[in-house]
């Protein structure tokens, strides 16, 4: 299969605080603006009123083992 490439209105998932997710350490969230292959900016869906953005978010190839909310970003699972 083809790498996957970034491109606006494409869903990904970035890590977040439980506190500010309803529990949940990952949420979804929408690409805005493409930087390059690697780095993006992304409004955050948070699961609660929370509204939130990450801005040159750079891909990382998973979301385990991340402590914190660093500005990464990683494709969803396919299913």
């Amino acid at each position: 299969m083809a790498q996957q490439l970034p491109s606006v209105g494409q869903i990904v998932h970035v890590p977040m605080d439980p506190a500010t997710n309803n529990g949940v350490t990952v949420a979804p969230a929408v690409i805005t603006r493409v930087w390059s292959e690697t780095t993006v900016n992304v409004r955050v869906l948070h699961d609660g009123e929370a509204i939130s953005w990450r801005t040159s978010a750079v891909y990382r190839e998973g979301l385990d083992g991340i402590e914190g909310v660093p500005a990464v970003w990683t494709w969803p699972e396919r299913v």
